[in-house]
């Protein structure tokens, strides 16, 4: 999405803008009776005759948009709706100021975006995009200004953006979109030579959100090979084309057309970018960064700009936009985040055309329906079905080639590691947008890996001494300390595929103690991710199938345990599936005694009986699977009862 832009405070500046001090005017306001609330203010702004008043209040909107306590304030007023009409307004720089306030919105969450929408921003959005689309517009850059574009240019470019995160928020923008015959000059705006840049990218970005899954799109796209192809042969001058080029490839992988054609060449494309070394630009500009935090804490004294004798409004504003331009070290920043961004558009691109289509685990069942005479060791279909599953590749032939020759798995394990803490901490002091984009990297890379460990074999993954060595290392990962909800869960899900495919590796596991359980256990009881929890009870019942007796004892009772005081239907569901395939290859009678496995697997049962018939809408695509498992459960139970009736317990000791 697009990137709002912070207001700055500079030294010896008070309003590097040349306007109005939004804050002040505010207070005046307020002060003088002529506004109740400072929202009321900012309305008052806008409706004001006079176009400095327009933009101060513009301004003000796009400030405190940053603070989440004034969202409330926003969205209960008739703000939105008023200053929407302000983007077709008859001055260019109303029109500017007011697509940066919506974009600097729009990138605080979807339900903002939807409200926008509601809003009808949408109608003079559109609009103003049109007067783009039906002139002979160019952008002019300022060679003395950091090539900066004209302001007329730099609203098409926050309006760009602000599109983009509607259509990538609501069906409601994308459909409004389809119907305003847009994408064909958008198209045009490809050509970074006579666009630019900043204009080609956010371009780019908005069309491979629009080309996802809209077939309108494609129709109209697909006349635009030979345009997108040549952006994937563009060379690794910048960071910035690097973006470029992977947005581009893909907008080809969301158009099957453009997809089969230039499928090598993409591929190629996504490699490349994997290629470049994250870590080496992070480290170099996290050496200058503590100057920028130094620089920021002069910059908290403020003196007032008096304007210099005998210089004109123009002269002015240009000689405060000047004073205003980026420092290097916040270009090397914004490029880094650009190639960061880069790196996990490439690997989501990769997570989809390394997905397959989910295997159809049975029709939609009513399990009251079962016939008693089925046979109590239906239960272990699915492990059988599991493990052939994993010994087979499931990608087409050269994708998979692509994978080995390019050495995607190796690529994609780089990027999916911890950057160096003493870089993080930098980071963390200096930049956080960074951070979330070094973990938004790692968990789509983490996410791919998943994606192909569930698609191809353990020795196409290296093999499995190879891919116990990536387990384990996830395991230390996740138990080094707190992490965010996002990559905890990518991690385990990558830890859950990776333990998948070495069921048949027990070897491996010789030396894990109950301590080193206790890890995962711990984890279980921590985690308040309904997610997460499926993934490690998923890994403790494929666990509880290569350990010895005493550990499967402990995991067996921990998981029993846990699901008959777990709420959430699909992580109970996860867990005795895994769990019931412990029993594949082994009845543990005496085991099933100790534990009293029979009456609190029927209680179990019992509860997911109960709740299936309440979670059909929530479970949504998982309720086929989810009454899977509850009538293998129920099975499973009548055979542990069968068991037990022949079975002699061993009461010695």
């Amino acid at each position: 999405m697009g990137k709002a832009k912070k207001p700055k405070v500079h030294k010896n500046q008070l309003n590097p803008t040349g306007l109005v001090d939004v804050g002040a005017l505010l207070n005046q306001e307020l002060a003088n009776g002529k506004s109740e609330t400072p929202i009321q203010a900012i309305v008052d702004q806008l409706q004001s005759a006079s176009a400095e008043d327009k933009i101060c209040g513009l301004q003000t909107l796009a400030t405190i948009c940053q603070n989440d306590v004034n969202i409330a304030a926003v969205i209960e007023s008739e703000i939105v709706r008023i200053a929407a009409a302000l983007l077709v307004d008859a001055d260019n720089s109303i029109r500017h100021a007011t697509a940066g306030a919506f974009r600097n919105l729009s990138v605080l969450s979807v339900e903002i975006c939807e409200y926008m929408v509601d809003q009808d921003v949408l109608t003079p959005l559109l609009a103003l995009l049109n007067k783009y689309a039906g002139s002979e517009w160019k952008p002019t850059f300022d060679q003395n200004l950091q090539n900066q574009m004209d302001e007329k240019s730099d609203t098409f470019l926050q309006a760009v953006s602000l599109l983009w995160n509607l259509c990538e928020s609501t069906s409601v923008a994308l459909d409004s979109f389809n119907q305003s015959q847009l994408l064909e000059s958008f198209v045009k705006c490809l050509d970074r030579n006579v666009y630019g840049k900043d204009i080609a990218v956010a371009v780019a970005q908005c069309l491979l959100v629009i080309s996802e899954d809209n077939a309108a799109s494609w129709r109209i796209l697909v006349n635009f090979g030979t345009e997108l192809h040549s952006l994937l042969l563009l060379p690794d001058e910048d960071h910035p084309t690097v973006l470029l080029r992977t947005v581009a490839a893909g907008i080809i992988a969301n158009v099957p057309a453009l997809a089969a054609t230039y499928s090598g060449q993409l591929l190629q494309t996504l490699a490349k970018t994997l290629e470049v070394n994250h870590r080496t630009a992070l480290g170099t500009v996290t050496s200058s960064l503590p100057l920028v935090g130094q620089k920021d804490v002069a910059a908290l004294e403020v003196i007032e700009d008096a304007p210099m004798e005998d210089e004109s409004a123009e002269q002015s504003f240009q000689r405060r936009r000047r004073a205003d331009l980026p420092s290097d070290v916040e270009l090397e920043v914004r490029n880094v985040g650009w190639l960061l961004q880069a790196q996990r558009i490439a690997a989501e691109i990769l997570t989809n055309i390394c997905s397959t289509e989910e295997e159809e685990w049975q029709d939609d069942m009513d399990d009251e329906n079962l016939s008693e005479a089925e046979s109590v060791h239906d239960f272990d279909a699915a492990t059988g079905m599991n493990d052939s599953l994993q010994n087979t590749d499931k990608l087409p032939v050269e994708v998979l080639e692509a994978i080995k020759t390019m050495s995607l798995v190796e690529k994609l394990w780089q990027k999916a590691q911890p950057i160096a803490e003493n870089v993080r901490e930098i980071l963390e002091e200096n930049d956080r947008n960074l951070v979330k984009r070094v973990n938004n990297l790692r968990a789509a890379a983490m996410l791919c890996l998943h994606n192909l460990c569930n698609n191809i074999t353990v020795e196409d993954l290296g093999g499995a001494e190879a891919v116990y060595t990536v387990w384990l290392e996830l395991g230390q990962q996740v138990f080094q300390g707190q992490q965010n909800p996002k990559l905890l869960e990518a991690s385990t899900s990558l830890m859950r595929a990776t333990l998948e495919h070495l069921r048949k590796s027990p070897e491996l596991f010789k030396q894990m103690t109950e301590s080193d359980l206790q890890l995962m256990l711990n984890g279980v009881n921590e985690c308040q991710d309904s997610e997460i929890r499926a993934n490690w009870l998923r890994m403790l019942g494929i666990l509880g199938c290569l350990l010895p007796e005493p550990l499967i004892k402990l995991i067996i009772d921990f998981v029993l345990v846990t699901c008959l005081k777990e709420q959430d239907l699909w992580t109970v569901s996860e867990a005795m599936d895994s769990m019931m395939d412990i029993f594949a290859d082994n009845d543990w009678p005496q085991l099933v005694y100790e534990l009293g496995m029979p009456a609190k697997c029927k209680e179990l049962d019992r509860i997911m009986k109960a709740k299936l018939k309440q979670s059909k809408r929530e479970l949504n695509e998982r309720y086929p699977a989810v009454c899977t498992v509850r009538t293998n459960l129920s099975r499973f139970c009548k055979y542990l009862e069968a068991e037990m009736k022949k079975f002699r317990p061993n009461t010695e000791g």
